[in-house]
């Protein structure tokens, strides 16, 4: 029996989520997943060490065969062996999301982005406002509940989170 407890443990990585605000997650997971800036990164035990831009998008968390799933905002991560540990802005859960909160704030941006007396550092910050508040509807839209989905629907008018949109990154 210990021998089945320590062969289960020695498939683990330690997962550490912070925020400026709570230590949002912590525990041994079987593998995670998150969004970096060069497109999702997975992560199994015994990874190479690395250190990682985070941009805001989904976390996929697997603990034995279990899935579950949070949003990130923009952050780093530092993966070593037999840790993972995130820093980033925010993390949220979808029961934790404000959906119509989310659903305004993309709409306040957008109007801030497209607005003619924008200089680039304010058109930046309203593109990745934009895209945190996308990225908290589209967690709804794929891992919310049943309720939460008919309150985004009736939000959206049946439009698809993912074709709300981010205009690209001017940068050279």
């Amino acid at each position: 029996m210990a021998e089945n407890s320590k062969e289960k443990k020695k498939n683990k990585i330690m997962l550490e989520v912070v925020t400026p605000y709570r230590h949002f997650y912590e525990g041994q997971v079987s593998g995670v997943v998150m969004p970096s800036l060069d497109g999702d990164l997975g992560v199994l035990p015994g990874h190479a060490p690395l250190v990682v831009a985070l941009t805001p998008g989904h976390l996929e968390i697997t603990i034995d065969e279990d899935k579950r799933y949070a949003v990130l905002t923009e952050g780093f991560a530092e993966i070593g062996q037999h840790l993972v540990l995130v820093v980033c802005n925010a993390a949220e859960w979808p029961e934790d999301i404000n959906i119509k909160r989310a659903f305004d704030a993309y709409h306040r941006a957008y109007a801030r982005y497209h607005s003619i007396k924008l200089s680039s550092e304010e058109s930046l910050y309203a593109r990745h406002s934009m895209k945190r508040a996308r990225e908290r509807m589209n967690l709804i839209f794929h891992h919310g509940t049943d309720s939460q989905k008919e309150q985004l629907n009736a939000l959206t008018g049946g439009m698809l989170p993912q074709s709300f949109d981010v205009p690209a990154d001017n940068r050279v």
